[in-house]
């Protein structure tokens, strides 16, 4: 999905939201910056460069926090002017290479929200096929058999998508970071390969009726999932965010999310 998509979704999901429509303004505007620090800059064809220029957008992205983000990300944003670009520099530069983040909160959102336009664009050039190296060490390569980890840059999916095919669904999952999407056993947890159809419930509420909880009871970790079967027009990642009551439910009955969004809530 393109940038002008998620902006348009962003939009159209507040007008109709009550609860989440804060939210998803805030997602607009900031996918809107997003897209403009991108064209702004010297766009990298590998994940290391992505996060070079990243680095060199930190100073803008922290002073347009600091004035449109809410309250709780705006004082972060202040603290983080503080922090030298090297700091930040070493934060981003961990984050691509061992997908994932050791930061959480605030600082995460950052590192991750600023990240995310470079490591895109570099995502575009990357050859699916070329090997990743994760923080385990584990050597992963796209064409492994349904790996739960972005066979681009190593990151773990935000969430999941169904299409339909044929007879029945497909499942995809989308990374947290470079957006890339590949396809995923519809019957197996991403965290721990459980496979047993008895261990992995379902909850979908009656609205939105394009999402719902896929949850493991092996291992306590669950994933949303938005149906494009059901609202062609859905962009997961957006409408991940304005479906927050179904985390809530999870959450309240012991499940912890695979990965979280990218503003942490």
């Amino acid at each position: 999905m393109s940038w002008d998509e998620r902006i348009a979704r962003a939009r159209s999901l507040a007008d109709d939201s009550s609860t989440a429509s804060p939210i998803l303004s805030f997602y607009a505007d900031l996918a809107e910056f997003q897209q403009q620090i991108m064209r702004n800059s010297r766009p990298r064809a590998d994940l290391p460069g992505a996060a070079d220029a990243a680095a060199g957008s930190i100073a803008d992205f922290l002073d347009w926090l600091h004035g449109h983000a809410p309250s709780p990300l705006a004082a972060a944003a202040a603290e983080g002017r503080a922090r030298a670009l090297q700091g930040w520099k070493t934060l981003l530069v961990q984050r691509v290479e061992e997908g994932q983040s050791d930061e959480d909160g605030p600082t995460a959102f950052i590192v991750e929200a600023v990240l995310q336009p470079f490591v895109e664009r570099a995502a575009q050039t990357v050859n699916p096929k070329a090997e990743v190296r994760l923080n385990t060490e584990v050597r992963l390569k796209a064409d492994t058999t349904y790996t739960a980890r972005c066979p681009i840059c190593g990151s773990l999916p935000v969430v999941a998508a169904l299409r339909e095919e044929g007879q029945g669904a497909r499942r995809s999952l989308l990374c947290a970071l470079c957006f890339h999407e590949w396809d995923y056993l519809r019957i197996q947890c991403p965290s721990c390969e459980e496979n047993r159809f008895d261990a992995l419930p379902v909850y979908t509420p009656d609205a939105p009726a394009n999402a719902r909880i896929d949850a493991c009871d092996s291992c306590r970790t669950y994933v949303k999932t938005i149906d494009l079967s059901r609202d062609g027009l859905a962009v997961p990642t957006v409408d991940d965010l304005a479906s927050l009551p179904l985390d809530l439910w999870a959450r309240e009955r012991g499940y912890h999310r695979l990965y979280p969004n990218l503003l942490r809530i």
